[in-house]
C-alpha cells in the first residue's frame, strides 16, 4: 500500500465509479418519510433499490465535484463549483439551491440543499467520506433531512464500494436531465 512521507496510508481519491453496498447502510424509508413520500412510492423506490444496482460516478478536483447518479429511479447528472451557490428554478417558482464544500478536495465532500418537498422546505445535509477498510475503500455517504416545517430529522448512512465494469443503462422509469448535467454558475 502506498504511503505518504510520514508512513500514514495513502488513502486515494473518490474519482471513479461506485456501487451501492445494500448488504450494509440504512434505508431511504425514513429519508423519503420526512420528505412527505407516499408509501407506495417509498415501496417503489426500496423495490428498484433492491432489484437493480445504484451507481454514483464521481469526478473531484479542487474546484469541482461532478456526480452521475444511476439507479432504476435516478438518472441525474449534477456538477458543482466548490464554494459557489447553484440555484435552480423547480415548477411553480420554487427554488432549489445547493451549496457544495470540501476540506480535502477529491477525499470528502459536504453538499447542503435546501428544497422544496411534499410537506415543506427540507434542508438536506449529504456528505460524503472514503474511509479505508482492510485493502478496500469505501465511500460512506451520509444524509441528513431536516424538515423545517415540523423540526423533523433523519440521518441514512450508505455504502458505496469501487465498481469495475459495465454500467447498465438507466432503467425507462429513471428520472433526470439525462445528458444534461445541472450545473453552478
Amino acid at each position: 500500500m502506498p504511503t505518504s512521507g510520514h508512513g500514514q496510508p495513502v488513502l486515494g481519491t473518490m474519482n471513479g465509479t461506485w456501487i451501492l453496498d445494500k448488504r450494509r447502510g440504512s434505508s431511504m424509508r425514513g429519508y423519503l418519510e420526512t420528505m412527505g413520500v407516499t408509501e407506495l412510492a417509498i415501496e417503489a423506490h426500496e423495490k428498484g433499490e433492491s432489484d437493480h444496482d445504484t451507481i454514483n460516478i464521481i469526478e473531484f478536483n479542487d474546484e469541482y465535484f461532478k456526480i452521475k447518479k444511476i439507479s432504476r429511479v435516478t438518472d441525474l447528472g449534477l456538477e458543482l463549483r466548490l464554494g459557489q451557490e447553484f440555484r435552480q428554478t423547480l415548477p411553480g417558482d420554487r427554488v432549489k439551491t445547493v451549496l457544495a464544500t470540501s476540506d480535502s478536495p477529491g477525499k470528502s465532500v459536504k453538499i447542503v440543499s435546501r428544497m422544496p418537498t411534499m410537506n415543506g422546505i427540507a434542508t438536506v445535509v449529504d456528505t460524503k467520506t472514503l474511509q479505508r477498510e482492510g485493502n478496500i475503500l469505501v465511500l460512506v455517504q451520509t444524509l441528513v433531512i431536516r424538515n423545517e416545517r415540523n423540526g423533523k430529522e433523519h440521518t441514512t448512512v450508505r455504502y458505496f464500494i469501487p465498481h469495475h465494469g459495465e454500467v447498465a443503462a438507466p432503467a425507462v422509469t429513471a428520472k433526470g436531465p439525462t445528458g444534461k448535467p445541472m450545473r453552478s454558475r
